[in-house]
């Protein structure tokens, strides 16, 4: 079972307006985006300022790995902004709706599209991230 995420009323809130108006691709997303609105939900809610400075958030960067992936340096952004030649991953694929409201050191059990493994989040850099 995975830790309560940690996360702001206001992102909490745009994340899961968000997941309402998005169309997921395919299943894979469906189901990861369906798992993040249940975490969602049991949150533990923080004002801005009390967040943990290791928290995922939108903008963070993050070093993570699974039995099947190992990724350094990408941005979790808005599909919007997404483009990974840039390193900048949507919130909404599997892998950003896995990480957003997880601290540095976590191992999260997610199902991937190779199937349900363990992501260890490394490192978040928080440096980028807009107030």
């Amino acid at each position: 079972m995975n830790p309560k995420l940690i996360i702001s009323a206001k992102e909490k809130e745009l994340i899961l307006s968000w997941i309402a108006g998005f169309s997921p691709p395919d299943l894979t997303t469906q189901t990861s985006l369906n798992k993040l609105g249940e975490e969602l939900k049991q949150a533990d809610v923080r004002e801005e300022s009390a967040l943990p400075a290791d928290v995922v958030r939108v903008g963070s960067v993050v070093t993570f790995r699974s039995p099947s992936i190992r990724k350094e340096n990408l941005q979790l952004v808005l599909p919007k902004d997404a483009d990974l030649k840039a390193n900048k991953l949507s919130v909404f694929t599997v892998m950003g709706s896995a990480l957003i409201g997880y601290r540095q050191g976590t191992d999260i059990t997610w199902l991937l599209p190779k199937g349900e493994e363990i992501i260890h989040l490394e490192k978040v850099d928080n440096s980028h991230v807009l107030a």
